[in-house]
């Protein structure tokens, strides 16, 4: 059953023929399946296929939650350091998405997200920390969006080397950030954690990268292993 799962959220949506195809299954028994996916709310079925369902959505809900509270000590502990805003993200349906953020107090101008906004992974620091540490045909899948290839993957070697990532500009003018990945015990990466700082400041990221890691090495200590 999560190998019905975990396919149709990595190729969806798919006809119910082309899931026992790729699980290589029985078609009669992918459809049964299929069925109870769909009644637990796990898939939901349209025209194109099967897709994830809403409880799926609730799960991830969940576990944004759990990482919220284990992180945010850390991330207030961070915030009040630099001064600056840190923002935690987490990786759903292929996107980045703000679980949630700690507001520095020393400056007039700072940055704030809106906890639950979402964009793709190849865009932002955030974004590209969780990208660069997903195996390679995941980042495959990502990477089709990209208009130059080569500098995508350029990218991403350089941040696994530096073990964080950098951008400048790219979800909000004036903005820029840091952010590291969140890794679990086994290398795997669902969640990143980041500091903002207006324009005026981004010469101030290099130095943030030390305490920023540190914090979330910290946070990935308490992360419950699978």
């Amino acid at each position: 059953m999560l190998t019905v799962l975990e396919t149709v959220a990595e190729h969806g949506p798919l006809s119910a023929a082309e899931v026992a195809r790729r699980c290589d299954i029985n078609r009669t028994v992918g459809h049964r399946l299929l069925i109870t996916l769909a009644q637990r709310g796990y898939l939901r079925r349209d025209e194109e296929g099967y897709t994830l369902g809403p409880a799926i959505t609730a799960l991830s809900r969940y576990m944004a939650t759990d990482l919220a509270a284990i992180s945010r000590a850390e991330m207030a502990k961070l915030a009040a350091e630099t001064g600056e805003t840190v923002v935690l993200h987490g990786l759903d349906n292929n996107e980045a998405v703000v679980v949630d953020q700690a507001l520095g107090q020393m400056h007039l101008v700072r940055v704030q997200h809106t906890p639950g906004s979402r964009h793709p992974l190849h865009k932002g620091a955030s974004g590209w920390s969780i990208l660069s540490f997903q195996d390679t045909k995941s980042q495959s899948k990502i990477l089709r969006k990209v208009d130059d290839l080569e500098a995508a993957n350029k990218r991403i070697a350089q941040t696994k080397m530096d073990g964080f990532a950098v951008s400048h500009d790219e979800l909000q003018m004036g903005v820029h950030g840091i952010a590291v990945p969140i890794l679990r015990a086994d290398g795997t990466c669902s969640a990143s954690l980041g500091i903002l700082v207006p324009a005026g400041r981004s010469e101030l990221l290099p130095a943030l990268a030390k305490p920023l890691m540190a914090a979330a090495a910290a946070i990935s200590k308490q992360l419950p292993k699978r």
